[in-house]
């Protein structure tokens, strides 16, 4: 494993507690000023609620595997081409992606944490299947299956490149 791997390992541990714990804090926050908060003349008037359920919304969610599709596409024909600069912009386009699906589920943890305790609901991860996927496609995309790791493999590049192509519509259909 590259050290550019394990740093990137890292920082996605990193953003899943932190959003984790930023959530469950701001979730607590909100409950406490609903509650002790209603007869402050600046808190009583705002609109105090808990955020909308973020696991449907992930869950039914077409962008991230979509997303990931036309990256595959896009990984694919950038094979076929020798442009530094399109290699770059995929690598930092997937791990930033990367970091943002973990962001995101790093937020899901934290609001169902709060709903576990506050309300003593289930905490059910089998909805985000589509989210662990998506990650774990983004997650091979800017690691092992990134332009520069493709580009080693020579001539053999090319075969890849048009699998990749065509592997993409169909991720958008199967995903």
């Amino acid at each position: 494993m590259s050290q550019d791997t394990i740093d990137l390992l890292k920082v996605l541990a990193a953003t899943l507690v932190t959003f984790a714990a930023s959530t469950l804090v701001m979730l607590y926050i909100i409950y406490l000023l609903a509650q002790y908060g209603a007869n402050l003349p600046m808190i009583g008037s705002l609109p105090l609620s808990a955020p909308p359920e973020m696991v449907p919304l992930l869950a039914h969610n077409q962008i991230l595997p979509t997303l990931a599709a036309v990256h595959v596409t896009a990984t694919g024909l950038a094979l076929l081409l020798t442009a530094h600069t399109i290699d770059m912009a995929l690598l930092i386009t997937a791990k930033a992606v990367t970091v943002v699906i973990t962001a995101l589920l790093g937020f899901v943890g934290g609001h169902m944490i709060y709903l576990q305790l506050t309300e003593g609901a289930a905490i059910h991860l089998t909805p985000l299947t589509p989210v662990f996927i998506a990650l774990l496609g983004f997650l091979l995309l800017s690691s092992f299956l990134s332009l520069p790791s493709l580009r080693q493999l020579g001539n053999l590049r090319y075969v890849v490149a048009v699998g990749m192509v065509v592997m993409g519509p169909m991720l958008l259909v199967w995903l």
